[in-house]
């Protein structure tokens, strides 16, 4: 039974969780003030332009204090009984939130308009019977994702309007595999998320639990193998021609992604100008090199080469001819193609850039692809690995000896990684896990890859903690 001191403790750590989502608020009014601007309705529908006003230092910056702060308050006041059970049946919102863009009801809810439509109405966007939409429908807007209007009425909110592609239900009909083609890519991404990810995770425990595997870091080892009955690794699952839907709603969700950080993320952290005249960036993995493209019309100082499949160098070439104009022509940008772990053919670079590569392999492929670069590698060469970092829950002495590594601590009684704000970093390790036996890395982890393969950590640059894709880890020749 908890002594009287407890309860007194326990109150304060409630008010202070109270206080400081109150002053987050004072924050967040006084900025909204000074720039004559409004902060974002979820009522109203999304678009990137009206979230401009979220992206506000400050602002991004006190609505993570907030998150983090309403979310630990409310598993402080909840039954821990509750608190299991809910954590326990989150499956239920992925679910429903599948069906519902499979379904195309967020066109569906567009096209009736604010008053929104009735459940019948709505179910005509597919095949689905109109009562079991509905308890999807009313589950979902118990948890702010679509509004009910009136019984079994419904109408997009702005969670919701993040599933419209913008298309018509007629045309979704007609032609469901262009359904993300020139779209934001999230539907795509909640498409993705919602099947092969969610089933795979649905085996995990399988999967972790068979001693034949449960500690094998190879890529074709994992949930989604017993999930898909398959020998395959996730990549050339995703080429095999039943999959091939599949694969084209993965590369609009990585599209996706990209607008979870700022357009010029890539150019925070790491002092680019200083770099000589016709320094050779090499865009490791690179994709169509919407990365380089970035640094190449920031910088035209630099040049680049941009490595990756043969498959996507095609689709690069349309995407450079068409966004910067004469640089593949003048050579100032070469696009390669490139596997990365195999020798890698460019000896003069000044710097490696590896985005969003490092998560995808397990310790003994990443160490490959990292020591292929380090032979290549100019005595002043330099490596950028842009990846998300898993923060301990706990505070880690270890940090302060690596520049930038040792952020700040949250205001008290926040957990030190900053809590829930972070966790969608922790949500992307575990479908690395359940995928590719890949990894999110802490931040001495990623110092011991690179220690064993002839690199050292020298600096890591931290973004805010509710950006995704921001973190950089710079590491020179050890």
């Amino acid at each position: 039974m908890p002594t009287d001191s407890q309860a007194q403790s326990t109150i304060a750590e409630l008010k202070a969780l109270s206080d400081l989502i109150q002053a987050s608020l004072t924050s967040i009014e006084a900025t909204m003030t000074a720039r004559s601007l409004d902060f974002p309705s979820p009522h109203t529908t999304m678009t990137m332009e009206s979230e401009g006003p979220r992206m506000i230092p400050e602002v991004d910056e006190a609505c993570s204090l907030i998150v983090s702060a309403a979310m630990q308050l409310i598993y402080s006041v909840r039954s821990p009984i509750l608190n299991i059970t809910v954590a326990a049946t989150q499956h239920a919102i992925p679910a429903a939130l599948g069906v519902v863009t499979a379904a195309n009801i967020a066109e569906a809810c567009r096209e009736a308009g604010p008053l929104g439509a009735h459940v019948s109405e709505l179910a005509k966007a597919s095949s689905i019977h109109p009562s079991k939409l509905a308890r999807l429908l009313r589950m979902l807007a118990t948890n702010h994702i679509f509004t009910e209007v009136s019984p079994d009425v419904f109408a997009n909110n702005r969670a919701s309007s993040v599933l419209d592609t913008g298309k018509s239900v007629k045309e979704l009909v007609a032609n469901p595999t262009n359904k993300f083609h020139g779209t934001t890519g999230g539907a795509a991404g909640v498409g993705h998320v919602t099947d092969e990810a969610m089933k795979a995770a649905a085996f995990l425990q399988e999967a972790l639990l068979d001693p034949k595997i449960s500690h094998s870091e190879e890529p074709n080892e994992t949930a989604l193998n017993v999930a898909f009955k398959t020998d395959r690794t996730i990549w050339d699952w995703f080429d095999m021609p039943e999959n091939r839907s599949r694969l084209l709603r993965f590369g609009y969700s990585m599209e996706y992604m990209k607008h979870a950080s700022p357009p010029t993320a890539v150019i925070e952290g790491f002092d680019w100008a200083t770099l000589d005249k016709n320094s050779l960036v090499v865009d490791v993995g690179g994709g169509i090199g919407a990365q380089s493209m970035t640094l190449a019309r920031t910088y035209p100082h630099l040049r680049f080469v941009v490595q990756d499949r043969e498959p996507v160098v095609d689709e690069a070439q349309k995407f450079w001819e068409n966004g910067l104009s004469g640089a593949l022509q003048s050579g100032r940008v070469t696009l390669q193609a490139h596997d990365f772990f195999a020798t890698q053919p460019i000896q003069n670079a000044a710097v490696f850039l590896l985005r969003n590569i490092m998560h995808d392999w397990p310790d003994k492929y990443a160490s490959v692809i990292l020591k292929q670069l380090r032979s290549a590698a100019a005595p002043n060469t330099q490596l950028i690995i842009v990846d998300n970092l898993l923060s301990y829950a706990c505070i880690n002495e270890q940090l302060k000896s690596i520049p930038g590594a040792d952020r700040p601590l949250p205001p008290r009684p926040l957990l030190p990684n900053g809590g829930h704000v972070s966790f969608v970093t922790f949500i992307g390790d575990m479908q690395m896990l359940e995928l590719c036996n890949g990894k999110e890395r802490t931040i001495p982890e990623f110092a011991a890859l690179m220690e064993q393969t002839g690199w050292k950590l020298v600096r890591v640059h931290q973004g805010n903690a509710s950006a995704v894709g921001s973190t950089k880890l710079i590491g020179i020749p050890a």
